[in-house]
């Protein structure tokens, strides 16, 4: 028998902590407060199997609650980093199952395949660990807890001789302030001079120098999740300890989540659908199957809000079990509205975009040619009233020269008012008058296909009443015609 360490789940609902499925209780009713328990969601539950190498995992027995809700557990997938042991479905339930996998590896997750609430009494898994390879310098040796200085003890990792690089991912979004390294010492201290400590791909700190060090301690003073030291000479890169001190970072959580309805996006490889980036499923691995993913092409990913909203934020989670990088020049656009970019030579773990646009449709666009990988998209902000009271201001909307919503000059004049501009309008019986550039009068019936502006785009003022406003730079002031004032 296996033991776990940490775990986590998708949710957790009714006290049902994910720790109660390997605390050694196999009682099988809620009350007795040895069942996990998530919300009613296609939910996920993992935990790393303890030590500090893998595991060839044989079975996994999995006991069901009785009490009630049986029936909740019958249809899952079990997985081991990754690969797919085994699945369940069956309209029957059963009390305690056991299931083969015989896979390599260090994390299990059960994942549920229908929207219920997952439901674990008690997860037990048997097999073997795997001996390490004592010449086999594998990166998880520098975050053991080993730290001796000999690499006959198993302690350090090792690459080949090349400019190679090393990295890690902590827990979650931290403020990284140290990074500590111990160095190999039984021989070739000396390759270990010339290097760079990178968060997210943003360098923290270097070292370089014709000397070596036994054990530092580098200032580093970064935000991120994935800590990377890469070589910058031809050389092994030999670590035998890493060390990272700071704290965890609470991201926090704006106002008024706007909910996402439907997606599209620009092809869709190796089944990473645009729904997951939407499904509540905010881990950053690909393997749990958490993250869209697109061909490698000038792709984009666009979801639809319930109904038209002002978007002031938008929250993305990045992939960060590999190719973080991919996502690191990128726009995105409300309605075809620009309102926040991304480029950098680094990436992101979690970021967080001002927007404060109006519209429907959310769109994301890489501007490089490669995957578009997300593993969740948050908007924030509130809904828009879409009532309009007859002779009051309609909004403020952006014009094009292509597909112009106003392409009749009614008149352009230094005195120009909103209460002339209604009047011109009222005679050639259009619905609405649009008022732009400080000194146009246009009148049409239809606007808003270009996308809704801020008011405060609009706030150029009237040639012929200063206190009025009228438009601004290819910006319509919509207001609908009144006949009470001509």
């Amino acid at each position: 028998k296996l033991q776990f360490g940490e775990c986590c789940q998708s949710s957790t609902s009714s006290g049902g902590a994910c720790e109660r499925a390997f605390d050694g209780r196999i009682n099988q009713h809620y009350a007795a407060g040895s069942c996990t328990h998530t919300k009613a969601e296609k939910g996920f539950w993992q935990a790393y199997i303890r030590g500090s190498g893998f595991a060839r995992v044989r079975f996994v027995l999995i006991y069901n609650r009785l009490d009630c809700c049986s029936d909740r557990l019958n249809s899952f997938s079990i997985f081991l980093d990754g690969q797919e042991c085994e699945s369940y479905s069956s309209r029957k339930s059963f009390s305690v199952k056991i299931f083969r996998c015989n896979k390599v590896g260090q994390m299990l997750v059960i994942k549920n395949r229908i929207k219920t609430p997952l439901t674990l009494c008690e997860v037990q898994i048997f097999g073997n660990y795997i001996p390490r390879n004592p010449y086999g310098g594998v990166c998880s040796r520098a975050i053991d807890n080993n730290d001796h200085q000999f690499y006959s003890h198993n302690s350090c990792s090792h690459t080949k001789n090349e400019k190679g690089w090393w990295q890690a991912r902590t827990k979650s979004l931290s403020h990284i302030r140290t990074v500590r390294i111990t160095n190999r010492i039984d021989c070739c201290s000396e390759r270990l001079n010339n290097f760079v400590i990178m968060v997210d791909g943003h360098e923290c700190a270097s070292y370089k120098s014709n000397s070596f060090f036994s054990i530092r301690a580098f200032k580093c003073d970064r935000i991120g999740q994935v800590v990377t030291v890469r070589n910058r000479k031809t050389s092994p890169l030999t670590l035998c300890e890493v060390q990272v001190y700071g704290e965890e970072v609470k991201l926090p959580t704006p106002k008024n989540r706007l909910a996402l309805v439907s997606c599209s996006q620009s092809s869709t490889a190796t089944n990473g659908v645009c729904q997951r980036a939407f499904d509540g499923n905010t881990s950053p691995n690909w393997h749990l199957q958490s993250c869209t993913h697109t061909k490698s092409e000038f792709g984009w990913w666009q979801a639809t809000l319930k109904e038209r909203s002002l978007v002031k934020q938008v929250r993305i989670y990045n992939r960060l079990d590999c190719c973080s990088e991919r996502l690191n020049d990128f726009s995105i656009t409300v309605d075809g509205q620009e309102c926040a970019s991304f480029k950098s030579s680094g990436f992101f773990s979690v970021k967080t975009f001002q927007c404060n646009k109006v519209g429907q449709k959310l769109r994301i666009n890489n501007r490089k040619r490669s995957p578009l990988t997300l593993c969740e998209v948050q908007v924030f902000g509130e809904k828009k009233k879409s009532a309009i009271k007859a002779g009051h201001f309609v909004g403020c909307f952006f014009e094009s020269n292509h597909w112009p919503d106003f392409d009749s000059l009614a008149s352009s004049s230094d005195d120009m008012t909103r209460e002339k501009c209604n009047c011109l309008c009222l005679k050639r019986g259009t619905s609405v008058f649009a008022l732009r550039e400080g000194n146009q009068c246009r009148c049409g019936d239809n606007y808003g296909s270009n996308g809704e502006a801020e008011r405060s785009d609009c706030r150029l003022p009237c040639a012929g009443d200063s206190d009025q406003m009228c438009g601004g730079r290819m910006v319509n002031a919509v207001f609908k015609v009144d006949k009470n004032h001509c």
